[in-house]
């Protein structure tokens, strides 16, 4: 019995041991798996901290590596082959613009401007002269007289001639940039724009009409932009609004807005011209801007009589288109009217040998350019502007451009050169005087200055807006301003004295104390041989002669 019950003690014990045994083995697997996860856990964290952390480093890793190739590739452009060509481009440019200071407009330009800046007040009747004073007349490049005086106000003759080279350059790299986007390489680009810039010597030079050869090349840029991508309309607008206060070329400009429209109403294709239909949002988009161009235009001090004015001037414009040079038809034994000769028989080898398709409108705007140059030998610019763009991608001179075997330090000298050329052979203001006394009558106005001259002046056609600037109590006989002589008839006198045909008449008629001219122009050679005549004062440049028997001749302060 003792046994038995020793035997079930110790079976219940055994049990109890057994049982404590498989607890405890449990707690301590559930330890061992819960210490197992904690590590995994801790590992986990520090796996995800180091992985953020390599995710981060190779995130600017990147972002550096992509500013450098950015910097490297702009580095390459900046100092790439076409750079090179464009900055020699403009050195040329540079050249072309020193030797052009002494344009006779600039200077009554000068005083108009810096009569608006002072007085706050637009010049509307002619207080200059003595043949046309107090007879209404319209500045209509008023604007573009204003950057030429602040130009001079600042560094004198230097802010003229960098005013205008700054104007040149734009509109040149504007013509580039054209050629470029339709197609040729950078090297034929190029060589159409020299032709360009041939082109436009005649009006390179202190001139208004810059700031509106300047608004055609942004038109056209605008309306390529249009054609590619559907956007830039919308500163066309705007574009006119500015160009009407800046020159008279906005007529052009309204014609080859009009010829880009109706070119692209209609669809087909006639050997190798061809044409595509504006879509219909295009038609509204094109044609709603020029509404609002026209309306534009009324945005001028002189209202719609200034819109009016080119049409006016052309309806009287026989005396100038005789008698000023630059507006002349071209003559083709010129050097710009054989520059014209050959632009003309490269389009027609474009037109043979070059298989690339002619848009409708390129086919009517060089038909336009040509017709207008040839007959005003003053638009050869506008020619060059509308020409060389579509000339270039059917160049084939050179081969295209392989970036990979360009050479970026050599590039670099070259364009560095550039810029050390440009800054060296600048002029300084003494030299620019010297041009300008030159070609202007410097020294025999300050003797009039001096003698205290005060008839009226018979002057040469050049130096009319000099002796405005120069010495404005020397009222002149005429001056740049030709249409406002046209319509008094002065122009058409002066034109008579000149041809020698009336001048003694003319003398008389006006009451003629003074004659300011040339000495090798005919009048000087006639009063040289008439009685009644002699010479004051007399350089290389010009010669003062003065009437002997001044009765009647001399009006009250030259008036």
């Amino acid at each position: 019995m003792l046994a038995t019950t020793a035997k079930q003690v110790g079976n219940g014990h055994w049990d109890a041991l057994r049982k404590c045994i498989t607890a405890w083995q449990r707690r301590w697997h559930q330890g061992a798996i819960a210490g197992r996860t904690g590590r995994m856990e801790n590992n986990s964290v520090q796996t995800t901290s180091k992985s953020l952390l390599e995710t981060r480093v190779i995130r600017q890793g990147r972002e550096l590596t992509r500013a450098a190739l950015g910097r490297n590739q702009f580095i390459k452009a900046m100092f790439s082959f076409p750079a090179m060509c464009v900055s020699l481009m403009v050195a040329v440019l540079f050249a072309l613009s020193v030797r052009a200071i002494g344009e006779p407009d600039i200077w009554w330009h000068l005083r108009n401007a810096r009569q608006l800046l002072e007085y706050r007040a637009m010049a509307r009747v002619d207080t200059y002269s003595f043949t046309a004073n107090g007879a209404p007349w319209i500045n209509h490049e008023w604007l573009s007289e204003v950057p030429f005086f602040l130009g001079f106000k600042s560094l004198g003759l230097q802010g003229i001639l960098l005013t205008y080279f700054v104007l040149v350059a734009l509109i040149y790299l504007g013509v580039y940039y054209r050629a470029w986007r339709g197609g040729a390489n950078c090297k034929n680009a190029v060589v159409a724009t020299m032709v360009s810039i041939l082109f436009g010597v005649v009006s390179i030079g202190p001139r208004m009409l810059l700031f509106g050869w300047l608004c055609m090349v942004v038109l056209l840029i605008l309306l390529d932009r249009f054609r590619r991508k559907g956007s830039g309309i919308w500163l066309v607008p705007p574009l006119f609004a500015l160009w009407i206060n800046l020159h008279g070329s906005w007529v052009f400009g309204l014609v080859v807005l009009a010829t880009v429209i109706l070119c692209g109403l209609p669809q087909g294709t006639w050997g190798l011209v061809e044409t595509r239909r504006w879509a219909p949002s295009e038609r509204r988009k094109l044609l709603t801007a020029s509404a609002l161009s026209c309306a534009a235009l009324l945005l001028n001090p002189f209202g719609y009589h200034l819109i009016l004015y080119p049409l006016e001037l052309l309806s009287r414009q026989h005396l100038v288109t005789s008698e000023i040079q630059e507006w002349q038809p071209v003559n083709f034994a010129t050097g710009n009217g054989k520059l014209a000769l050959i632009m003309i028989l490269t389009l027609l080898a474009a037109a043979l040998f070059s298989r690339r398709k002619w848009r409708l409108d390129e086919v009517a705007l060089v038909a336009f350019a040509l017709v207008t140059s040839l007959t005003h030998a003053r638009f050869l610019f506008f020619a060059g502007l509308i020409m060389a763009p579509i000339l270039a991608p059917r160049l084939t001179l050179f081969p295209p451009y392989d970036r990979d075997s360009d050479k970026p330090l050599l590039n670099a000298a070259i364009m560095v050169g550039v810029v050390v050329a440009l800054i060296h052979f600048f002029p300084s203001s003494e030299r620019l005087q010297q041009k300008v006394d030159a070609e202007y009558p410097t020294a025999a106005l300050n003797f009039m200055q001096a003698q205290n001259i005060t008839g009226r002046i018979l002057n040469s056609y050049g130096w009319g807006g000099y002796m405005e600037w120069r010495a404005p109590e020397l009222r002149p006989f005429i001056d740049g301003r030709a249409d406002i002589f046209i319509y008094n008839g002065v122009f058409a006198d002066y034109v008579d004295a000149t041809t020698l045909r009336r001048l003694l008449e003319v003398l008389d008629k006006y009451h003629i104390a003074y004659a300011l001219l040339g000495p090798e122009k005919p009048m000087a050679y006639l009063l040289d041989h008439v009685p009644g005549w002699r010479v004051i004062y007399s350089d290389k440049v010009a010669k003062l002669y003065e009437r002997q028997s001044i009765e009647g001749a001399a009006g009250p302060g030259g008036k």
